[in-house]
């Protein structure tokens, strides 16, 4: 049986927090364990996070606890900003600065990425040696975008598309069965 880590989206903030769970409304507390207090929404309503991406196929738990503690560490932007653009940044009114601090999808996918990119160079045991670890994205445009940023998936990672309806219900036949 297969085990899934989960990312969700804010749909008005685009923060993202990553799960082990199916479903952001069985536990809405998880998102205060991994979003700063001083960039939580006023209110934390379920209906406004979406399916982001989901990661699944793990071999073991162990190999899923140690990509998702690895994938949920605050991460990079894919490229950093030039010097136009931080001086740029520093023009910018405090609400608009922290609408871009708060947008975290760049963050979280390149930190997926490079976490994957790590794991397969260091022979970890998370690598699956039986079947493939497959990414279901809610867009798949990022798949392209780490590629264009100079990063390359490893060969054991397959993409997909991830069904989602209502915006937050995912479908997929695949997932059912996860752990």
């Amino acid at each position: 049986m297969s085990r899934a880590i989960y990312w969700f989206r804010n749909i008005r903030t685009k923060q993202v927090f990553a799960t082990m769970q199916r479903s952001v409304l069985a536990n809405p507390r998880l998102i205060k364990g991994q979003i700063p207090t001083s960039q939580l929404p006023s209110t934390i309503r379920p209906d406004h996070w979406t399916p982001f991406v989901v990661a699944h196929g793990f071999d073991s738990q162990r190999s899923q606890m140690d990509t998702f503690t690895l994938a949920t560490q605050p991460g990079h932007p894919l490229k950093p900003p030039s010097k136009q653009e931080l001086a740029e940044y520093k023009l910018l009114p405090n609400t608009e600065k922290r609408n871009r601090e708060m947008d975290m999808q760049e963050r979280q996918v390149a930190q997926l990425a490079r976490t994957l990119v790590y794991l397969d160079q260091t022979k970890s045991k998370a690598v699956p040696s039986s079947n493939n670890i497959r990414l279901l994205w809610e867009d798949d445009a990022w798949v392209g975008k780490i590629e264009e940023a100079g990063l390359q998936w490893p060969k054991w990672v397959e993409h997909g598309e991830l069904e989602v309806r209502r915006g937050n219900i995912i479908v997929n036949q695949e997932l059912r069965n996860v752990e």
